[in-house]
């Protein structure tokens, strides 16, 4: 009787840890490219893969079936917990890079706001709407 329940005991006392989470110790873990505002400000739209290599290094990302698009992704996590988390996705044409999509801003106490892609103006025409008529 002494023995089950010393069991039952030592069962629940192992079970408890896992509802208090941060008694437990866990590491902060970073996992991804990091990105510096450094090297962001070398970047340029018309820059050759090979130089965006140069400047951020491989990417975490390289679709498989759509070799135009690049992602670098960075994660950090504090004690088990997803403190921040920042991602930058480079498209290309012809080995050029045209876009870039910056989502590097993203922490745990601002909620991400989505940007939309870059696009160049539109031009504008200078014909009249009605024909030329007054």
């Amino acid at each position: 009787m002494v023995a089950k329940f010393t069991v039952l005991l030592t069962f629940l006392l192992l079970a408890s840890c896992s509802y208090l989470p941060h008694v437990i110790y866990r590491i902060d873990v970073q996992q991804g490219n990091v990105v510096t505002d450094e090297m962001l400000e070398k970047l340029k739209p018309g820059m050759t893969k090979s130089q965006v290599l140069f400047v951020l290094g491989s990417p975490l990302i390289i679709d498989a079936f759509r070799d135009n698009r690049w992602d670098y992704v960075y994660l950090f996590r504090e004690k088990g917990d997803l403190v921040e988390q920042k991602r930058l996705t480079l498209f290309f044409d012809n080995d050029i890079l045209i876009n870039i999509e910056d989502y590097m801003n993203f922490s745990k106490e601002e909620t991400a706001k989505q940007k939309p892609a870059q696009t160049p103006p539109e031009k504008e025409e200078n014909a009249p709407e009605n024909g030329g008529q007054k």
